[in-house]
């Protein structure tokens, strides 16, 4: 079974309590009037609680494991189930549930 695409409309965050701000690289694919998340967008990070310490702290996050066999402008698109990554993992906390990918 699938999992529910990544939009910018989804809350993605780093595993530090920051938000990701979407930045879509393409914007011909919506789903709920909102760009399909793809694996060449950037997500910028916010407020993650790391950003007060003297080490490293999310600013950006990396995604690992995309749809396998959906693509958007031919890039792979981003799913809920993809691993999300800054200084460690983050999380895809909510989304649209109407469009499925695996």
């Amino acid at each position: 079974m699938g999992a529910p695409l990544v939009t910018s409309a989804t809350t993605v965050m780093c595993g530090h309590a920051g938000s990701a701000t979407h930045t879509p690289s393409q914007t011909r694919v919506l789903v709920g009037g909102s760009p399909v998340a793809v694996t060449s967008d950037q997500h910028m990070i916010g407020g993650c609680s790391l950003s007060g310490s003297s080490g490293p702290f999310c600013t950006v996050l990396a995604w690992t494991m995309p749809a396998m066999r959906v693509t958007a402008v031919g890039a792979s698109v981003l799913i809920q189930s993809s691993m999300p990554m800054g200084v460690g993992p983050g999380m895809v906390v909510s989304g649209q549930t109407r469009v499925s990918a695996t």
